[in-house]
């Protein structure tokens, strides 16, 4: 309902990503269907190093490669991908992951357990 809407959702936790991506697949945050780099790179059986990222429609990226990130290349994500999951992230990168939207021109809003 909510793409429908033109509202993008962008899934932040600091779930391990394997688990991140379950939940995510299983609330339609990642649709059936759409392949991560993992996804493709295991389907093709090729590393993920020989796949372009902007073949997948999904991205699960982990708070460790978040902080090696400069901010054009988050933006890149942003735009490039429809369904995002960043997972094991601190709260400080959820500021920045929203600080991204916001470059992006996005209205953010932001809900959640406040755990962190």
């Amino acid at each position: 309902k909510c793409r429908s809407a033109g509202i993008k959702v962008i899934m932040v936790t600091g779930d391990h990503p394997i688990t991140a991506k379950a939940i995510a697949k299983s609330v339609g945050i990642i649709s059936e269907g759409n392949e991560t780099v993992d996804d493709i790179a295991q389907r093709l059986g090729k590393p993920v190093t020989e796949i372009n990222p902007r073949d997948a429609k999904a991205a699960v990226i982990h708070g460790g490669e978040l902080k090696d990130l400069a901010d054009d290349q988050l933006d890149e994500i942003l735009m490039h991908h429809n369904e995002i999951v960043f997972a094991r992230t601190s709260p400080q990168q959820k500021l920045i992951i929203v600080e991204g939207c916001q470059r992006m021109g996005a209205i953010v809003a932001v809900t959640g357990d406040g755990v962190n």
